[in-house]
């Protein structure tokens, strides 16, 4: 994609206006906070008034270093933060100083953190993970996602808590600046070399706009000065143009819709704090391609009641998608089926509670959108050229009946699983072939070890392994000859490249549709000598085997196979982690395993049905 402030970054950035001048959500009129967002924020405050704060302990900070576990740290560190947002919401509220000494202790113990940055982040800059942060010697020079975000809530704490927190004493408001300035503003205009901002690697993801518009954010909060302020401005918008420079057109998220939410989204929340920090000139969301990054989470949704979509890479079947947000996406950019959406999705938590971009969660809160029915026509069939990604349903109106999707594309996108090829199936918005997801995060997960991690391998994938050699990761291990067939929405790849060498694939071209009330999927393999083969299915639900070549799925439908060619089996995995078994409700999936023992050259065909 062109870099949408090339040409416009130093205009844009003059327009910047004073600290005096600036004014939040300027897009809004006579904005009011509706009161239902005010009575479930009152009631959270409450909650969190009840409780005391907990100490962060250095030993809970060096677990991940110890054992990987980056769980309990991370716990601790979010709690502490969500009760210093919602007790300054009360507080900012009510105006009855009934939350303002615990709000200013909070505010204090996160002012006296060594570091913002979470044990797990500490590699941005450094090779070295240091057993504990170093940031006591007054080196501040990593800004990782939750520095950032803990710099924007002070930010917004500081700009809107002015009245009550200077009754108290001006020194509160005073140390807020100095934080913020010296933790994540000044390291953000000073260094290049965080490889998220796009300088000095190409490949970044959405820590780049996550990042970024909380950088914007506190810089509009709280800087005083006119001319850092143009400065850290004009910087975003160069660094953002990164992040939009690896998308194609289409708007396409690599990392699948859990990313979205801190990819997309963070860049919309970047071009609305851009528009306020500049009085409203910075105004870019006519253009076709921000509309088209938007309408990507509506493309990639399987069924809106039931929340699912479609997980490919390091993403859950679940998408908590924040109707306000989208909404406003939609509203914005003048997207009609992206507004619609936003309407049909179910008005949920995910836009009271505190989420990790605090400018849109302020900003939902404002939000009078109601829960008038609006008519959403799912899209029948989305192409993807940039993630070479393809979806299909049977019926634009509700979920009934089949819904396919398919990916080609590399094995060195972001959050990437060893997929290339695969596929997942649904009928009637329920999951019959699936992709896992991913599990808890740990240590491993970004490390060398990741693809050692069952859930990361292609054979816990829906796609062949070839002897025991299964895909590998990187980026020449990927889809090639890539073709889709517009008139009849069908895909095909050759996936001999997505295999090392030691594969002895010749060709292997997988062709997959939806067409006549059936998801068919066709497999042309060629090997330079006999091997066995073993094609994977990953799915929900106990299958039987009913039949030489058929296996049943569920009530409704069935997986048709050459029986003759392959031998069935079926593997039961008990799942034991919490987020796994959270995205899909269950504590076994089922693998589904068609062995060919001896095979040198053939075409195998699946059918779902």
């Amino acid at each position: 994609m062109p870099k949408i402030f090339e040409n416009k970054k130093d205009d844009f950035a003059e327009r910047v206006l004073p600290l005096t001048d600036f004014r939040l959500f300027s897009d809004m009129q006579n904005a009011d906070m509706s009161e239902e967002a005010a009575l479930s924020v009152m009631r959270i405050a409450e909650e969190y008034a009840a409780m005391d704060y907990q100490p962060i302990l250095a030993h809970s900070y060096m677990r991940y270093e110890k054992n990987g576990n980056r769980s309990i740290y991370e716990s601790e560190y979010y709690t502490r933060r969500r009760m210093v947002w919602y007790l300054f919401l009360g507080e900012y509220m009510e105006r009855k100083e009934r939350f303002l000494e615990k709000l200013i202790d909070g505010i204090w113990l996160l002012l006296d953190e060594c570091s913002w940055v979470i044990p797990a982040h500490t590699k941005i800059r450094i090779d070295y993970v240091p057993k504990l942060p170093l940031q006591y010697k007054n080196e501040v020079d990593i800004v990782d996602l939750f520095a950032a975000e803990t710099g924007a809530m002070l930010s917004i704490i500081c700009y809107l808590g002015k009245e009550f927190l200077d009754g108290v004493t001006p020194i509160i408001r005073d140390r807020i600046l100095y934080e913020v300035r010296r933790r994540v503003l000044l390291p953000y205009l000073n260094y290049n070399d965080y490889w998220w901002m796009g300088y000095v690697r190409r490949n970044i993801n959405n820590w780049c706009p996550w990042i970024t518009s909380n950088v914007l954010l506190a810089c509009a909060l709280c800087e005083p000065e006119t001319e850092i302020r143009k400065q850290i401005t004009r910087k975003s918008m160069e660094v953002i143009d990164h992040f939009t420079s690896i998308y194609h057109e289409d708007g396409g998220c690599d990392e699948g819709p859990n990313y979205w939410t801190v990819a997309g989204a963070s860049y919309f929340d970047y071009l609305e704090i851009l528009y306020d920090i500049t009085g409203g000139y910075a105004d870019v969301f006519d253009n076709p391609f921000i509309r088209s990054m938007g309408e990507y989470i509506a493309k990639f949704c399987v069924n809106v009641d039931q929340r699912y979509y479609i997980n490919f890479a390091d993403a859950g079947p679940h998408v908590g998608i924040n109707r306000d947000l989208v909404v406003r996406f939609g509203r914005r950019t003048k997207s009609e089926m992206l507004w619609r959406f936003g309407m049909n999705c179910p008005k949920t938590d995910h836009n009271v509670r505190m989420q990790y971009t605090l400018y849109r969660s302020l900003k939902n809160l404002y939000e009078k959108n109601t829960s008038e029915a609006v008519e959403f026509k799912y899209p029948k069939k989305v192409w993807f050229p940039g993630i070479q990604v393809i979806a299909s349903r049977e019926s634009e109106k509700n979920c009934n009946g089949l819904f396919f999707a398919m990916k080609g594309g590399h094995n060195r996108e972001s959050h990437n699983h060893n997929d290339v090829g695969h596929f997942v199936v649904y009928d009637n918005g329920e999951p019959l072939i699936i992709d896992v997801g991913v599990g808890t995060y740990c240590a491993d997960t970004f490390n060398e070890n990741r693809y050692k991690i069952w859930t990361m391998r292609s054979c816990y994938h829906n796609l062949p392994s070839f002897g025991d050699v299964e895909q590998k990761n990187g980026f020449a291990y990927r889809a090639e000859d890539v073709r889709y067939d517009e008139e009849n929405h069908r895909l095909t790849m050759e996936l001999k490249s997505a295999y090392p060498e030691e594969s002895g694939l010749f060709h292997f071209i997988r062709t997959g549709e939806l067409t006549e009330g059936a998801v068919r999927i066709t497999d042309e393999i060629e090997l330079n000598e006999q091997k066995k083969i073993t094609f994977h299915f990953m799915v929900a639900d106990r299958p039987i085997l009913t039949e030489r070549g058929a296996i049943r799925l569920s009530d409704r439908r069935n997986l048709y196979f050459d029986g003759d060619a392959l031998e069935a089996s079926v593997e039961e995995i008990k799942i034991e982690d919490p987020q796994i078994q959270k995205s899909w409700s269950r504590t076994s999936l089922y693998r589904i395993l068609l062995i060919a023992e001896k095979m040198q050259k053939k075409c195998f065909q699946f059918t779902i049905q």
